[in-house]
């Protein structure tokens, strides 16, 4: 039997985070990854990570201090956050920055990503040479005595008289047992499980467009629970924008009606009426929330004076996700929008491919939509006459954006989904990220982090950018750090 101090389940950024720290803190550490590749989300979707009081924030000028993140989470959560969880994990924030550039996955300090929050302080470290930068971290890891299993799935906790002695692993079909005092659960959550999602979710799932970690199944938290810890504390959906899909060719994407997309046109629900201010498309966690909340999905309205509009001049409109693609690319924001010369041909594909629909009049858009006829042609004219005015009296949109209305034959619908970074959540744990019982007495050697883990999130996928993926690092980091002390005690 194969013997480590500590077992931790899943590669991704919260599983390498906790594996780098404990391995550098003199435990034999394994790291478990049910795919091929390491990484997880953290690698393969994120693109930083938040900080307070970092080096390269005070360099900057920055003035973002660790109560001030403290605080604003807090009242973010109405305090329902756990206070010594959440002061954690903004404390441990700026030396983990620098943690990471001594192991080869360096930052920058860019701009905060979204146009709604670029007066509030820079929070975001933008990754350089991400890809080679996570393998400098591994080799870290390996080097430091540490030991990845890839395509190697945890199964069992096992325990003797209350204590970790093991961990049941499968790997090429075949089981088999690591000897362990420790188990840190750091396999991202359930968003792979559609199961699971279901029992959790409070929308229909097929409005859900997932573009969370497929292999993200569950595993952890059934383990937790079969140990005697909780495992459905505080089950949220990271909310994360909204997505036009084909639900019959997951593969199609149209850059133009994404772009259209990311703009604030007239939406409307499920009812037929409008139900909020179209410009929390600047704020991703926002605009997500209000889908959900709206039943799962909207539909955004163009007609045909956009459309020919819109084939040969531009809007002077930001796309909500211009600015993260252009910090990537290292270009400089042009604030427009267009023009798209193919709109037509575009907004044709999405109907083809059901995303959409195009009438000739309201009434008919309307029995497409299959919403109320009389309460849609209704809610039309009432955004049209806050467009003439300029003023919406109704939701408080910018008035820069009450310039297009919805008049002139035929029309479009375009069927925007709510849109998920994955779960977060569900594994009931300490400051320490130590498994808590249903009494909340410490569960010993078992520890959940990332997305396994509930305390520092409520209801809502964070607005204070790059901290959802900081909370993995620092969770896994302190989870490694604490793990390694007591496999020695």
């Amino acid at each position: 039997m194969t013997k480590f101090d500590i077992v931790v389940i899943g590669a991704g950024a919260s599983g390498i985070g906790a594996g780098l720290a404990a391995a550098q803190n003199g435990a034999k550490v394994a790291l478990l990854e049910k795919g091929a590749k390491f990484g997880g989300a953290g690698k393969f979707g994120a693109q930083g990570l938040f900080a307070a009081e970092s080096a390269k924030q005070k360099v900057a000028n920055v003035n973002y201090t660790v109560k001030d993140a403290y605080e604003e989470i807090i009242n973010y959560t109405h305090h329902s956050s756990n206070a010594r969880m959440t002061k954690a994990i903004v404390t441990k924030s700026a030396s983990t920055i620098d943690w990471l550039k001594e192991n080869g996955l360096d930052t920058e300090l860019v701009t905060n990503t979204q146009e709604v929050h670029q007066n509030h302080p820079r929070t975001y470290h933008q990754f350089i040479d991400k890809f080679n930068g996570f393998d400098r971290v591994m080799n870290n890891f390996k080097k430091a005595g540490g030991v990845l299993l890839t395509e190697t799935t945890g199964n069992k906790i096992i325990q003797e008289n209350g204590r970790v002695t093991g961990v049941e692993v499968v790997q090429n079909n075949q089981t088999s047992i690591l000897a362990t005092k420790a188990v840190i659960l750091a396999d991202g959550g359930f968003v792979g499980n559609r199961q699971e999602i279901a029992q959790s979710l409070a929308i229909d799932p097929d409005d859900l467009y997932s573009m969370g970690e497929r292999k993200a199944t569950g595993d952890g938290l059934r383990m937790l629970q079969e140990v005697g810890g909780i495992n459905n504390y505080k089950r949220i959906f990271e909310n994360h924008a909204a997505t036009v899909f084909s639900a019959s060719n997951p593969k199609w994407h149209n850059d133009t009606i994404f772009t259209l997309t990311c703009l604030p046109f007239l939406w409307i629900d499920k009812e037929g009426k409008r139900f909020t201010n179209e410009d929390l498309v600047y704020d991703f966690a926002l605009w997500g929330d209000t889908v959900y909340a709206n039943g799962g999905y909207y539909y955004f309205l163009l007609d045909q004076a956009l459309v020919d509009y819109l084939k040969t001049a531009s809007l002077n409109w930001t796309s909500s996700f211009e600015r993260t693609f252009r910090l990537l690319d290292g270009q400089p924001m042009t604030h427009k929008v267009g023009p798209f010369a193919e709109i037509e041909s575009d907004l044709q594909e999405a109907v083809q491919e059901k995303a959409a629909y195009k009438a000739d009049t309201i009434l008919e858009l309307a029995d497409k939509m299959n919403v109320d006829a009389k309460v849609l042609q209704q809610n039309v004219a009432r955004y049209n006459e806050l467009v003439t005015k300029h003023d919406d009296t109704d939701f408080y949109k910018d008035s820069s954006f009450m310039s297009i209305s919805v008049a002139k034959a035929p029309f479009y619908a375009v069927r925007a989904n709510s849109t998920t970074l994955g779960t977060v959540g569900g594994g009931l744990v300490n400051e320490n990220f130590e498994a808590l019982n249903a009494s909340r007495k410490v569960i010993p050697g078992v520890y959940a982090v990332g997305n396994n883990a509930s305390g520092m999130f409520d209801s809502s996928y964070p607005t204070i950018e790059g901290l959802s993926n900081a909370f993995a690092w620092n969770s896994g980091r302190i989870a490694g750090e604490k793990a390694s002390e007591f496999v020695r005690e």
